[in-house]
């Protein structure tokens, strides 16, 4: 038995990056892109729940409902402006099963975390994680791909199937692979940020299989200033394997 979906990974600069602020269109033009990608899974990056610069809108609820994907997970990062800031999980499948984990970091000084959900897809189930790592200093960016490493791991010792890792890495593909090396990348050279830097990816395990990566286009109409990623993935059912 086998199912495929197709999962996407968005950086959505927190509805504010076609007028530099939040809108309602924006959000609304984020929905659309979603819709537009056909995806039944998506992994969302700085995303605002409660805040008070985005007029206190619980962003993964409202893009759950506009894009047509009836389940959602946030996973916070941390308290923001009398909400939260954080990633999200958007899903057309039942949620079984999510967690949202903080990063130790040492250097990091604005933190950051992963979470992840585990799907039913039917028959079967698939784990999905979503990170954001930092930013600050190339230093800070191996603080939390460290931990990263650390939480995948733990999470592998306890579970025989697979699992795929979205997000705004913000690295190459070639330092993920130095600090997480017993995965596989998406991809390891498309233009995923502002068409000049590939730094938005999806790492997997066996038996999962992605296939017809790509990107859509969110960038040159300004909707975000990261284009969409893209992969189809295979879940193979390994009972009695």
């Amino acid at each position: 038995m086998e199912k495929t979906f197709t999962l996407a990974s968005l950086n959505i600069c927190s509805a504010h990056f076609t007028a530099g602020r939040y809108t309602e269109e924006n959000l609304a033009a984020l929905a659309g892109k979603i819709r537009e990608s056909g995806a039944q899974v998506v992994a969302l990056q700085e995303v605002d729940q409660g805040a008070e610069r985005s007029e206190r809108v619980d962003m993964p609820a409202r893009l759950s409902a506009m894009s047509g994907l009836p389940y959602q997970y946030f996973i916070k990062i941390r308290d923001f402006q009398g909400g939260a800031y954080g990633t999200a999980i958007l899903s057309g499948y039942p949620i079984l099963a999510a967690e949202t984990i903080p990063y130790p970091v040492t250097v990091a000084k604005q933190g950051t975390s992963c979470g992840y959900v585990t799907l039913d897809l039917g028959g079967l189930s698939v784990t999905v994680f979503n990170t954001h790592l930092s930013v600050e200093s190339e230093e800070a960016n191996t603080d939390t791909l460290r931990c990263l490493s650390g939480v995948l791991r733990d999470w592998r010792a306890t579970h025989t199937d697979g699992f795929v890792c979205c997000g705004d890495f913000n690295t190459t593909a070639e330092k993920i692979l130095r600090y997480i090396p017993d995965v596989r990348t998406a991809h390891t050279g498309l233009l995923t940020y502002a068409h000049i830097n590939s730094i938005d990816h999806m790492i997997y395990t066996d038996p999962l299989v992605l296939s017809h990566v790509r990107l859509l286009d969110t960038c040159t109409d300004r909707t975000t200033d990261h284009s969409m990623l893209l992969a189809d993935v295979m879940v193979t059912d390994r009972m009695g394997k």
